[in-house]
Parts: C-alpha cells; structure tokens; sequence
C-alpha cells in the first residue's frame, strides 16, 4: 500500500510551487480531559480550524502581496495517494517572509472548512 509521500496544493485552480513537506491539519473537534476530585476524567470539546502549511518557492511569477492577500479561496490539497481535501473560503493567517537566499516563504493557511473528496 503506498503511503502519502507528496502533496500539490491549488490556490484557486494555480498550482503552488511548494518543498516537499506540506502539512495539513483538516480541523475538527479537540477534545480536553478534566479530571475530578473523585479519580474521574471527563472531557470538553473545542473546535479547531483547518490549518494548511508550506513553504512557497518565490519566483517572479509570484507576488507575495497577493498571496499576503488571499482571502475566500479554494484551496485543494492533493495527496500522491490521490486522496484531497478541498478548503473553503481559504485565506492567508500570516504575512510570508521571504528568505532571500533559499528564496522560499512560508505560506500558512486556515478556512470555513476542509472535506475529504
């Protein structure tokens, strides 16, 4: 059985060029043990955003103010397994860096939503 090795990651329909590496976080329920004065442990739950990160390969095609931009994307995250995730309403969390001597900048992104195609 293959394992997830690669991802290609899509900003509405424009193919990042990325470092191998990406990670996905599809967002969910996060659930915090409480323990009790009586040796129980229970729970409560939060929410927690769907979170995307990588870094960016910088070339002249890309303009950072325009991925510093990026608010209501699509964003598709593309396992070489061939399992995706598409995030809704996507936007950027961070202004990039750019590191001028690997000239890449990393990208972290969050969205209304992540779903398993």
């Amino acid at each position: 059985m293959q394992l997830t090795g690669k991802a290609i990651i899509r900003v509405d329909g424009q193919e990042l060029r990325t470092d191998p590496g990406a990670t996905l976080n599809p967002g969910g329920v996060k659930r915090n043990p409480i323990p009790d004065s009586r040796g129980q442990t229970h729970y409560n739950e939060e929410n927690v955003s769907p979170e995307l990160e990588c870094k960016l390969h910088h070339g002249a095609d890309i303009s950072l103010k325009a991925m510093n931009d990026i608010t209501g994307a699509t964003v598709i995250f593309e396992c070489d397994t061939g399992a995706q995730f598409i995030l809704r309403e996507a936007f950027t969390l961070e202004p990039l860096t750019l590191d001028s001597k690997e000239g890449r900048a990393p990208l972290k992104m969050s969205a209304l939503t992540c779903e398993e195609v």
